[in-house]
C-alpha cells in the first residue's frame, strides 16, 4: 500500500469512527473553539515548512557537534525567540568531539571504470589520500586465517563481509485502530528458545571471527575497510562512532557495487578500486546541547507543573535527516508557536525541548531527566511533572501515540483524538515502542508517550539513511500533526489532573 492510499484509508476510518461508530465515553472537557483557532492558524498561517527547509535544504546533516549541528541549533533557538517563547535557552552537557566529511570519492578503476554509492562511517578515520590497489576478500575467512594476515595488509582495501543477499524489505507494521486495546510488547515478552547445537557452534564461530577481523583492523595496518549496507536500489544505511586514534578508515558501499566486487574477486578477475576518505574531528567544543522554551501556567495553583513535548535535532550524517528528525523538530516548535499566536493562557507550563544526541543513545533527553527529575533534590519537579508527547520515527502526520501500557491516560488521548479523527489521527495503542527519547522520561517514572506515524518506506527507504531527503515529506502532513500536537499540549496543559502514571518498562 502507498502512503497516499495509507493515509486515504486511515482517514476515511477516522471520519467513520467519529460519527457514531465504537462510541467512548467522553472523559475530558474539548474546547471546540480553541480546536478550531489552532485549526485556522495552524493551517492557514503555518511555519512549519519554513523551518523543516531551513535544517534539511539549508543546513542539512546535523551529526552530533559537527558544525551543521551548531548550526541548527543556533537557528532553532534564534527562532523561538524571534516568536517570543519564554525562557528560552540552552543546556550544555558533554558529548565528545564532532566529525564532518570534507571530501570523499570511491571508484572502481579496474575492469572498467565505475563510480561506485557508498559514503564513510560517522566518525572516519581518514585515508593517507587516494589509496590505489586491488581489494582484498576478507569476509568469510575463518579466525585462523584472520590472524595469520596480521601484518600483511599495510594500506589495504579490504572487504569485510561475505556477499549481501539480506536485504531491508519490510517496514514495521503499521498500528492501526483496532490496536489500541493491546496490552504493552514489554509486558507480552515470548521465552526465547535455546539454540540448537549447531546454530551455536556457527554462532560461536562467527563471533571468534567476528573478533579476529577486529583484531586485524586495529593492528593490521588496513588502509580502508570496506562493507555492504542492507538497502537496496542505492539506499545507505550509515551510522558510526568514534572510535579513536588509530582506527581504520571506514566506508558502507550500496549493496550493489560492493557485490559486484565480490563477485569479480571470486572469479578471479582482477579488480582495482581508488578510495578517498578526508574528514575532520572538531575538538575545541566538546559539548552538545538541548533547547528548552515554554509558554509558563497562569494557574496558580498548578502553573508550576509541566507538560512537555520533545523531539531530536541530531541526525546522521549521510542524508538531511528529513524524516529523522527533522520533521519532528518542526512540528514541536510549530506546535508552540500556533499556541502562542493565540495568545493561550495555559493553566500549566507547556514546555518545548529539542534533544542533541538521541543518535547516539538518547543521551540529551537522558541527561535532562537526570538533572531534573531525578535524585532527592527533584522530588517536587518529579511531583509536579504531568506529561511528555515525543515527535520521532516515521512521516510526518500524526495518526496517535503509542500509550506503553498506561490504560488511563489512552482514554484521555482518544478524547484528544476525536476532533482529529478526519485528518487520520484515531490510534491509540497501548503498545510500547523503543528507542527514542520518550523512554528517558519513563525510565525516571513519569508519563512518556511518542506519537504514531506512517512507517510506509521508512524502515526500508530513509531511517539513517542517504535518502533521507526533504522529498520524503508532505508539507501537508507537517502542518496536520503541528495541528494536532499543539490541541494536545493545550487540553493536557488545560485539565483538572495531571496525567496519569502507569508502571511500565523503561527499555525494549
Amino acid at each position: 500500500m502507498t502512503r497516499a492510499l495509507a493515509l486515504s484509508f486511515l482517514i476515511a476510518l477516522g471520519a467513520t469512527l467519529s460519527v457514531g461508530a465504537l462510541p467512548l465515553a467522553a472523559q475530558e472537557q474539548i474546547d471546540q473553539d480553541m480546536v478550531a483557532r489552532i485549526r485556522a492558524e495552524g493551517f492557514d498561517n503555518s511555519h512549519v515548512l519554513e523551518l523543516f527547509n531551513h535544517l534539511t535544504n539549508v543546513i542539512g546533516p546535523r551529526l552530533t557537534n559537527s558544525p551543521g549541528y551548531y548550526e541548527s541549533v543556533e537557528f532553532m533557538r534564534d527562532k523561538m525567540i524571534e516568536w517570543e517563547f519564554e525562557d528560552v535557552h540552552v543546556e550544555a552537557w558533554e558529548f565528545g568531539r564532532g566529525w564532518s566529511l570534507e571530501r570523499f570519492s570511491v571508484e572502481m578503476l579496474e575492469p572498467r571504470y565505475l563510480p561506485m554509492i557508498g559514503f564513510p562511517v560517522g566518525w572516519s578515520a581518514s585515508t593517507p589520500g587516494r589509496l590505489v590497489s586491488e581489494p582484498i576478500m576478507l569476509g568469510g575467512k575463518s579466525a585462523a586465517e584472520l590472524r595469520s594476515l596480521q601484518g600483511g595488509l599495510e594500506g589495504a582495501i579490504v572487504l569485510t563481509r561475505p556477499i549481501e543477499t539480506n536485504f531491508f524489505r519490510e517496514d514495521r507494521p503499521q498500528p492501526q485502530f483496532e490496536d489500541r486495546f493491546t496490552p504493552s510488547r514489554s509486558l507480552t515478552r515470548s521465552p526465547s528458545t535455546p539454540p540448537a547445537a549447531a546454530q551455536q557452534a556457527e554462532r560461536s564461530r562467527r563471533q571468534e571471527a567476528s573478533r579476529a577481523l577486529g583484531d586485524l583492523m586495529v593492528g593490521g595496518g588496513v588502509g580502508v575497510q570496506l562493507a555492504p549496507t542492507r538497502g537496496e536500489h542505492g539506499t545507505l544505511f550509515v551510522t558510526g562512532r568514534d572510535q579513536g586514534e588509530g582506527a581504520v578508515p571506514s566506508v558502507v558501499l550500496a549493496a550493489e557495487h560492493y557485490n559486484l566486487v565480490a563477485r569479480l574477486l571470486e572469479q578471479e578477475v582482477p579488480v582495482t578500486l581508488a578510495v578517498e576518505v578526508a574528514g575532520r574531528y572538531y575538538e575545541d567544543n566538546t559539548d552538545a546541547y538541548n533547547i528548552i522554551a515554554e509558554i509558563p501556567g497562569v494557574d496558580p495553583e498548578i502553573g508550576d507543573e509541566v507538560v512537555m513535548v520533545g523531539a531530536h535535532l541530531d541526525s546522521w550524517h549521510t542524508g538531511t535527516g528529513a524524516t529523522d528528525n527533522a520533521d519532528g523538530s518542526s512540528i514541536v516548535t510549530e506546535a508552540l508557536r500556533i499556541l502562542k499566536a493565540l495568545d493561550v493562557q495555559p493553566r500549566r507550563t507547556i514546555r518545548v525541548a529539542l534533544w542533541g544526541g538521541e543518535e547516539q543513545g538518547l543521551l540529551g533527553s537522558r541527561e535532562y531527566v537526570r538533572r531534573h527529575f531525578e535524585g532527592a533534590e527533584n522530588v517536587v519537579a518529579h511531583e509536579k511533572f504531568s506529561v511528555y508527547y515525543n515527535l520521532d520515527n516515521g512521516f510526518a502526520p500524526i495518526y496517535g501515540f503509542f500509550m506503553e501500557g498506561n490504560e488511563a491516560a489512552r482514554e484521555i488521548m482518544e478524547d484528544y483524538l476525536e476532533p482529529f479523527n478526519d485528518l487520520g489521527a484515531n490510534i491509540s495503542t497501548m503498545a510500547g515502542v523503543g528507542s527514542t527519547d520518550h523512554l528517558s522520561f519513563i525510565g525516571a517514572g513519569l508519563p512518556g508517550f511518542q506519537s504514531i506515524h506512517d512507517f510506509t518506506g521508512y524502515d526500508v527507504r530513509t531511517h539513517h539513511t542517504n535518502m533521507d531527503t526533504f522529498e520524503r515529506v508532505q508539507e501537508e502532513d507537517l502542518k496536520q500533526a503541528a495541528v494536532v500536537m499543539a490541541s494536545i499540549l493545550y487540553h493536557s496543559a488545560m485539565r483538572d489532573g495531571r496525567m496519569p502514571r502507569a508502571l511500565v518498562a523503561a527499555q525494549r
